[in-house]
């Protein structure tokens, strides 16, 4: 008997050494090692397993429920106490943060687990931890059919509590839907397990009345917001306009007649190019879902962030204010179904940076320059990533997504420009690099970047800086918890209840330096007139931003506040400064404009002035000479005021003529513009005249595709008109 004793304290010792090594190397790792949700979620992993498991080992080894009590409260306590330990040395940001996700989540799932054993050990007579085992695997699944079969990332199940579906989307908060739905989880199984210990049914009709009560419950989940299935989105987005390679789903009381023409002409634009360009295309309609918005997106889908396509479903889901930058990304996704493999048609091993790889070689988008020469620049100013390690496990998403998005987009461009599609296909498919190119990664690495060295360096340090100066959420502090703290501090301050948001930016700033938080609070200290306190708050923290992008866009705000302050000449100096390094085109622009508004004694007038009068005073600026410089300023404030697109154009009395690259960019901008307001002949007009002033830009491929865009929509203009007609 005393070596059964004996056994049974060295297994619970184990496991509780076990969890407190789990905690503490948690503490070590990027992302969990702020005490946060990951944290949580991997020991609700843990404790569901070992919450059943081991009552049942305590069932048949006939131990008391008070010691397994004992023992609960430990392994739960645990990872607290590490935790606390641990921010003895160094900050876990906030704890109460964490423990909210730790109670909701870790917690719930080790009761839960308690609860489903004694239920199993009630009900069957033996095989008990592999009924459990299998349990736990249906369990584990089912959020895995809903993620395959329904359109959704994200996911509720009683073992994690939720899932988000992306790493994109950084604030992750305990909702109300999440507290039901854990609410309805241990009410589920605690009121199955009371009503076996009180011997109130018979076995039969409780194993009928627990199963039955599951189903049902995942039955109505798409009612009760835990899952979103095709006939929830189809009730979402009603309208529905069917083209000839799309069936394009959305809701016609937020996209009118004139945007869904316009987001479907872009659907079969794509649609042609990728296929004459790869040589194959999907066999079946694509079903396109075009959200609202972003929170929408969040809300139905599970991503706010980010736009994404099912290859396996032959689905895109994409948003009214993301679409325009993302559809041919997302399309390509598609067409990448005909050379993946498995149920889900994706690439080898679901190799992130294949799937995301070929979708950014064929968009060959990043801000309008082609990858190549981003790329050059990149690795020219030592923003560098192993090739090899990028293309292996899940590594892309270890650095800035904008520099694995690059570089992963970039190598895939160099393999299928020099080996063709066909033997790209085959590494898609395989993930043999010699099977497909006759080479090693290795060796197909070193002559990428042997390629980039000899490519010209067309972006400077600035800009390059501008691009991929930044961190992935693996990098941050905090990540989570700041992400919450400033929606909190944003909603706050959209109250107008600008102390309390105040006191929230201060505690962020406090923790590290955040971009976010302080705009917000020059914004709110802009609302109040405050321009003094924006002076000395960008004077302390200004410094803390340097060598990241952010700083230029501060260096635009100090020069903004200079003005407000009358300092003038200081303001000048930034201005020029920003001209001079010129980070990105639109910055130099803005730059350019104030200038012109200050020689005009206009500067002041025009940063306090509402939108309407912004407008009026660009529209008279205008009326002397065309000031290219001010016509990116003008399509956003027509944008938000709802001015219609030929009002703009006739606003300018002369013709728009570039005469260097800037002004071409500049009308390039204005014709995408005008194409997705429906004004082709002057989008067409403009994209040419830019084209003809753009060689040797770093703009030039994408001013080139906005051309033959516009002749396409020319001449597929009509195409859709019956069919919107009848949608009214």
């Amino acid at each position: 008997m005393s070596i059964k004793i004996f056994n049974i304290k060295i297994f619970i010792y184990s496991l509780l050494i076990f969890i407190a090594a789990i905690s503490f190397v948690l503490l070590q790792l990027p992302l969990t090692s702020t005490f946060g949700y990951e944290f949580a979620l991997i020991h609700a992993l843990i404790f569901f397993f070992l919450g059943g498991i081991t009552n049942l080992i305590r069932i048949k080894k006939q131990l008391p429920l008070k010691i397994y009590l004992k023992f609960s409260i430990l392994i739960l306590a645990i990872p607290l106490i590490i935790v606390i330990i641990v921010s003895l040395f160094r900050d876990i940001c906030s704890f109460w943060f964490g423990f909210s996700f730790y109670i909701i989540i870790s917690f719930i799932a080790f009761w839960i687990s308690f609860f489903l054993s004694e239920i199993i050990h009630s009900i069957f007579n033996k095989y008990h931890k592999s009924i459990f085992l299998f349990c736990f695997i249906v369990l584990a699944s089912i959020p895995l059919f809903e993620i395959y079969f329904n359109p959704q990332v994200y996911f509720f199940s009683p073992i994690i509590g939720y899932f988000p579906g992306t790493i994109y989307d950084e604030d992750l908060n305990i909702t109300i839907s999440l507290i039901v739905y854990r609410i309805l989880n241990i009410t589920y199984f605690a009121g199955f397990y009371l009503l076996i210990r009180r011997n109130l049914i018979e076995k039969k009709i409780l194993i009928t009345l627990f199963l039955i009560t599951g189903v049902l419950f995942h039955w109505f989940s798409s009612d009760l917001g835990y899952s979103t299935t095709h006939k929830k989105l189809n009730e979402i987005l009603k309208a529905r306009i069917e083209t000839k390679n799309f069936i394009i789903h959305y809701d016609n009381s937020v996209i009118d007649s004139v945007a869904i023409k316009i987001i479907a002409l872009n659907h079969e634009y794509f649609f042609e190019r990728l296929s004459s360009g790869l040589g194959f295309s999907p066999k079946e309609k694509i079903n396109s879902f075009i959200f609202n918005n972003a929170p929408q997106k969040k809300i139905y889908f599970g991503s706010e962030q980010a736009d994404i396509a099912k290859p396996w479903l032959n689905e895109i889901y994409i948003s009214k204010d993301s679409w325009e930058k993302t559809l041919k990304h997302e399309l390509t996704h598609i067409f990448s179904a005909e050379i993946g493999k498995g149920i889900f048609r994706l690439a080898d091993s679901f190799n992130p940076a294949l799937i995301e790889g070929f979708a950014e070689a064929i968009d060959n988008n990043y801000d309008d320059i082609d990858l190549h020469t981003v790329a050059a620049s990149a690795f020219h100013y030592g923003y560098k990533i192993d090739i090899k390690e990028l293309f292996s496990g899940l590594n892309f998403f270890k650095t800035f997504s904008g520099l694995s998005y690059l570089y992963a987009g970039s190598f895939t461009k160099y393999l299928i420009d020099n080996y063709g599609i066909k033997s790209f296909s085959i590494f898609y498919k395989t993930g043999n690099s010699q099977k497909a190119f006759g080479k090693s990664i290795d060796r197909l690495a070193t002559d990428y970047l042997e390629f980039l060295k000899g490519s010209p360096v067309l972006l400077s340090a600035e800009q390059t800086e501008y691009y991929f100066a930044r961190q992935s959420i693996f990098q941050k502090d905090c990540p989570r918890q700041i992400a919450s703290d400033l929606n909190e501090a944003d909603k706050f301050f959209i109250e107008k209840k600008y102390s309390k948001a105040e006191i929230i930016y201060y505690s962020i700033l406090e923790k590290s330096p955040n971009y976010s938080a302080i705009t917000g609070l020059i914004n709110l200290y802009f609302e109040q007139k405050k321009y003094f306190q924006i002076k000395s708050l960008l004077e302390k923290h200004l410094n803390n931003f340097n060598r990241t992008p952010y700083f230029f866009n501060l260096k635009l705000l100090e020069a903004d506040t200079r003005v407000l302050t009358e300092d003038e000449t200081n303001a000048l100096q930034i201005y020029n400064f920003l001209i001079d390094k010129n980070p990105h085109i639109k910055l130099k622009l803005l730059s350019e404009l104030r200038i012109e508004l200050m020689k005009n004694n206009l500067l002041k007038t025009y940063l306090e002035a509402n939108d309407s009068l912004k407008y009026k005073l660009l529209i008279d600026l205008n009326r002397k000479k065309i000031l290219t410089s001010s016509i990116l300023s003008m399509i956003s404030l027509a944008e938000r005021l709802k001015i219609p697109s030929n009002k703009l154009v006739e606003s300018f009395h002369s013709p728009l003529i570039p005469q260097y690259y800037q002004e071409a960019y500049v009308l390039f901008m204005f014709s995408k513009y005008l194409l997705l307001n429906d004004d082709l002949i002057n989008a067409r007009k403009l994209s040419s005249l830019a084209l003809r002033k753009s060689s040797g830009s770093i703009y030039y491929i994408s001013i080139q595709e906005q051309f033959e865009k516009c002749n396409w929509f020319i001449r597929n203009h009509n195409i859709f008109d019956k069919k919107i007609e009848e949608q009214k």
